[in-house]
């Protein structure tokens, strides 16, 4: 009923405001038929009379004048009191009530009413019940106690190894004393005889106290009984074993290998003095050689072995990881059935310390390449010392390879230092430097010494002027490309843009070796070199070739002056021991290196290694290694 009575109303008022409309504009237009429109309007319809302004108001019906002489007679009020209706307006005024639902407002003052009226009564509290316990008893089991033991039988010492020097105090509490002297006696008599120990002669029991504090004397260990709290637990000890120490020492201390020069047999000139020109009745081998085409021990030539050096620059790291295995772990060995080898000029930053051990572990020679790679020849000695002893210190303490194999060097870019740097490797006890390359290459030089002076020309200077026995120099002979233009190395030259053309110009090079006086052979490149494919696919058909000859023996530097230090023949050459392949003294391959996270002055740094890791990235005068002596300027006195 109540919404039947809503909708009438709805429709009974939506018509009045309809009609109330169609009245008043029926009359405006009746009384106005001139009126304006709003000056602000832009659809042009009439404004209601109240807004026309003064200049209008001759043109006013006598209506409109009446009503607005009543309106400013009223007091102004603001249009936004509900009192004020302009005359457009009153209309709707007459029709209010039935607008009104009298039927909700009665109802809606009833509800008022009984909220007023409603009071919420405060909570009871809840009464708890007691709770009852359960008569719920488990059933007893009769068992059979077990038969007593002796304590002889239950207790069994075991003897533990420890390391405290200091008195050994037992504290009880109220259990049986027959316990206490058995345990003792137990303590005494059944584990081994110990020898007396060293302690105070105080009973201080402070952790700083030492047996050198005090007045020390010979006791036994004194078992002491103090009642009140339970006897102390041998504690464990953290020492490793002897092996464990001794294995992780034998990298830690790079020292335990110091690095060395063969011992001279006959007299040599004096160090760091002017060099005189070399004479082959004064200068002897297995010391001194004073280089040129001349054979070592003036062996026949057809019984002289062709050696082939392979040389690789700067860093060892996962970008040229694969151009190894694809050189060396292939099958191909020397005629005495030894895997090939080669030797590594390593430089510090941005190796792979992890991969330069498994590539000495499989025999291949590291030397060293500067720690920062550097221009040398401005360097002082120190400098050098840094750079070069430096990066050999380093190769020890995180590549896990003996100071004592680390024994030559080149320089960066071929950059030499003159007489600093040959001083310092004289000074360090360095055995060869492979940094001069020799113009003269028909015939080849062979290796010599600085006993004397140089006998080709200097390519880059500076070099060494004066006298330094025993330093070797493997020389860097120039190769010359298919266009006639010379190269110290191979990737230095115009190589051509086809495998084949890359593979006939290192053989057109080696046959100058092999055809005239077989002089060691080098292959020096930089791996990067390697990342052309063509140049790789030639240079591996370069060296299947040379493998099958019977007479050509792909080594290390040093194994080449070894054999240089003592010419062996062909005939004899299965047997020559530096040529052979026992590296049972080398640390095994690293497998699961670790990664050690190091701050450097340019950020930081990432470094894999197997053994243990530096406190910061290692650099010049700052390796991390606690043996060092080139950071703590240690002079050698093996010099």
């Amino acid at each position: 009923r109540y919404s039947e009575i809503s909708r009438a109303l709805s429709a009974d008022s939506l018509r009045y405001v309809e009609l109330g409309e169609e009245y008043l504009y029926k009359n405006l237009r009746e009384d106005s038929p001139r009126s304006d429109t709003h000056s602000n309007g832009s659809n042009g319809c009439m404004a209601p009379p109240t807004y026309t302004t003064n200049n209008h108001h001759q043109h006013l019906t006598q209506h409109e004048q009446e009503q607005q002489q009543q309106q400013q007679q009223a007091p102004q009020q603001s249009n936004q009191e509900p009192s004020s209706y302009e005359q457009y307006y009153s209309v709707y005024d007459d029709d209010l009530d039935l607008y009104r639902d009298i039927e909700y407002q009665q109802q809606q003052q009833q509800q008022e009413q009984q909220q007023q009226q409603y009071q919420p009564q405060p909570q009871q509290p809840v009464r708890q019940q007691p709770v009852q316990q359960s008569t719920y008893r488990p059933l007893e089991i009769l068992t059979t106690p077990a038969p007593q033991v002796p304590l002889r039988e239950t207790y069994q010492p075991q003897e533990k190894p420890t390391y405290n020097n200091q008195q050994s105090l037992i504290y009880n509490t109220d259990y049986d004393e027959d316990l206490i002297a058995q345990i003792e006696q137990d303590n005494v008599y059944d584990q081994p005889t110990r020898p007396p120990t060293r302690t105070n002669s105080n009973n201080n029991r402070n952790r700083g106290s030492s047996p050198h504090a005090g007045q020390e004397r010979d006791t036994p260990t004194a078992v002491t009984s103090n009642r009140g709290t339970h006897p102390p637990r041998t504690r464990p000890t953290l020492k490793p074993s002897g092996t464990i120490v001794s294995k992780a020492q034998e990298f830690v201390d790079i020292y335990r290998y110091p690095p060395a020069r063969p011992e001279p047999l006959y007299p040599q000139p004096t160090p760091d003095k002017t060099a005189a020109k070399c004479r082959k009745d004064v200068c002897l081998l297995p010391d001194c050689a004073c280089g040129g085409k001349d054979i070592p021990g003036d062996l026949p030539v057809e019984t002289v072995p062709q050696i082939v050096l392979i040389t690789f620059d700067d860093s060892v790291n996962d970008l040229n990881k694969q151009l190894y295995t694809d050189l060396f772990e292939k099958g191909r060995v020397n005629p005495n059935g030894c895997p090939i080898t080669a030797t590594f000029y390593v430089s510090h930053e941005w190796t792979d310390y992890s991969q330069v051990q498994n590539l000495y572990a499989e025999g291949h020679e590291m030397a060293s390449h500067t720690v920062s790679h550097s221009f040398g020849e401005q360097f002082s000695q120190k400098k050098w010392t840094r750079e070069i002893a430096g990066q050999r210190e380093i190769l020890a303490a995180y590549g896990g390879v003996k100071l004592s194999d680390v024994r030559g060097m080149r320089a960066p870019f071929l950059s030499v230092g003159g007489n600093k740097m040959y001083k310092m490797l004289y000074d360090s006890n360095f055995t060869y430097d492979s940094s001069l390359p020799v113009y003269e290459n028909r015939p080849p030089s062979w290796p010599y010494t600085f006993d004397y002076k140089i006998f080709h020309d200097c390519m880059i200077p500076p070099c060494p002027t004066r006298s330094y026995p025993g330093v070797w120099q493997v020389p860097m002979v120039m190769w010359q490309d298919l266009n006639g233009g010379r190269c110290s190395m191979g990737d230095a030259c115009s190589n051509p843009s086809e495998a084949e053309g890359v593979t006939k110009m290192i053989m057109k090079n080696f046959e100058r070796h092999y055809t005239t006086n077989r002089a060691p052979f080098g292959l020096y490149y930089h791996a990067a070199w390697f990342t052309q494919p063509h140049h790789k696919e030639g240079f591996i058909k370069f060296l299947d070739t040379i493998n099958q000859m019977p007479d050509v023996w792909i080594v290390t530097n040093w194994q080449m002056l070894q054999w240089v230090r003592d010419p062996t023949p062909i005939s004899r050459m299965n047997s020559f021991q530096p040529f052979q392949c026992d590296y049972s003294d080398r640390p095994k391959r690293c497998n699961n290196p670790k990664v050690c996270n190091l701050w450097h002055k340019s950020g930081v740094r990432y470094m894999k290694t197997c053994q243990p890791c530096p406190d910061i990235y290692p650099w010049t005068g700052k390796s991390g290694i606690r043996s060092s002596r080139i950071d703590n300027e240690i002079e050698d006195s093996t010099a």
